[in-house]
């Protein structure tokens, strides 16, 4: 898989994916903007107004149909977090020219650019009626959250663990601030987006790259300016002294309870050792034949799910678990039990084997897919790190025992949040 980088102009860059694995091809513009309470929630409504319509295509209906007009192409938008960074990315999904009669790049290029460069306004503001009708949904949405009792438990974690961290903000925002948003002050907001973010445009598949390249130039290089985009440096969760654990228990009615647990890493995310994380988070938690599925909930049946994941880009490892609640002491006390020894090199080389291989696996699973692909190149740059997938599986396979038990010596329990269920027959 070969990737290559060209300045469209300053702060603005074009990146190629080329593979030939796929019928598919993608073409995706990712604005990059400081991650904040006062940003999140206006962030999060953009995506949403723009894909109800443009000023050529001024309905999802017609909009949609222009997009299957081109033998079935798709184009959407979304948020995302990456670490204390959001990301309003805009994507098109369409077929390679080498399975058609035509070329439709230039149809592509152009319905991305009216999507993303040309909403709907009307007196120097957006629609009065899309923003509130998606202000409304976003209301809905972030009531919904609690429905989700394991993910509403990660967002109360994150919230805690990084209270007064931008990474504690929930990347879809605060039904409290909607009501300061208006139709004219988020399209003011979306301008100042448009004019000053940081910009990465990835195509990713087979295509020729010189006419891509041309109409990405013809059509964003001429509609976005140069610009010195200011980057926020991400905070990472670093090891405290005389550290004062933040444990927080919150009732819900439901007959289960969720468990979540964030510890501090403090490792460089272009650092060595986050390989030597990404092996002992499998061995500990983040695989079927993990330490904490086997004891915690298959051997001593202390839980219906457990597992961890790391996250490189804050230096975060997190637990998660759904459990009784007449168990919890249980399943923390033995959640611990498994750590130690992890700590103390109590794992074999077999398991060592088997989390690479599960590793490889995982990674395997990405390059099936354009979207994750697009996805592990745009993490990775978002850390300034150049590393394909393969150049990743080879320094986890370079990873020694030594390596594995000193990162696993740096885990420090920053939070424990408890959603406890009582009395109730929802889970």
């Amino acid at each position: 898989m070969k990737t290559d980088i060209y300045e469209i102009s300053k702060g603005i860059s074009l990146r190629f994916i080329e593979t030939d694995k796929f019928k598919t091809n993608v073409l995706s513009v990712y604005f990059c903007i400081p991650l904040s309470r006062e940003n999140v929630t206006r962030a999060a409504l953009i995506p949403r107004v723009l894909k109800r319509g443009s000023r050529k295509y001024p309905t999802m209906a017609q909009l949609s149909r222009r997009a299957e007009e081109l033998y079935g192409a798709s184009i959407g938008a979304d948020i995302l977090k990456e670490g204390d960074e959001l990301l309003i990315r805009a994507s098109a999904q369409f077929v390679s020219d080498k399975f058609i009669t035509e070329s439709i790049i230039k149809d592509i290029t152009e319905l991305l650019h009216e999507f993303v460069l040309c909403p709907i306004t009307k007196d120097g503001a957006f629609d009065k009626n899309y923003v509130e009708q998606e202000k409304e949904n976003a209301r809905n949405f972030i009531k919904g959250l609690i429905n989700d009792k394991k993910e509403y438990a990660q967002v109360r974690c994150n919230e805690i663990m990084f209270e007064s961290d931008p990474y504690g903000n929930f990347s879809y925002g605060y039904i409290e601030d909607l009501d300061l948003i208006d139709e004219k002050n988020l399209y003011e907001f979306y301008k100042e987006i448009v004019g000053t973010a940081d910009v990465n445009i990835f195509a990713s598949g087979s295509f020729d790259k010189g006419a891509v390249k041309t109409e990405i130039e013809r059509t964003f290089g001429k509609s976005l300016s140069p610009r010195n985009p200011k980057r926020t440096a991400t905070k990472l969760a670093k090891f405290e002294e005389n550290i004062k654990v933040k444990s927080v228990t919150e009732e819900i009615t439901a007959s289960q309870s969720k468990l979540c647990m964030g510890f501090n890493c403090g490792i460089e995310p272009v650092s060595d050792e986050c390989y030597a994380v990404a092996v002992f988070s499998c061995i500990y938690g983040g695989s079927p034949f993990s330490k904490l599925f086997n004891n915690v909930r298959e051997k001593l049946s202390l839980a219906y799910y457990v597992f961890s994941a790391f996250n490189r880009q804050k230096s975060f490892m997190k637990i998660s678990a759904g459990i009784e609640a007449a168990k919890f002491q249980d399943a923390y006390d033995e959640i611990f039990v498994q750590l130690d020894m992890m700590k103390s090199g109590d794992f074999s080389d077999d398991e060592i084997v088997s989390a690479k291989k599960y590793l490889k696996t995982q990674i395997g699973s990405i390059k099936d897919s354009l979207v994750a692909t697009e996805d592990f190149y745009m993490t990775r740059a978002m850390m300034s790190v150049e590393e394909s997938p393969d150049e990743f599986l080879e320094k986890i396979n370079k990873v020694s025992r030594e390596e594995i038990i000193a990162v696993a010596n740096k885990m420090q329990l920053d939070t424990v949040y408890f959603l406890k269920g009582v009395s109730g027959d929802e889970i």
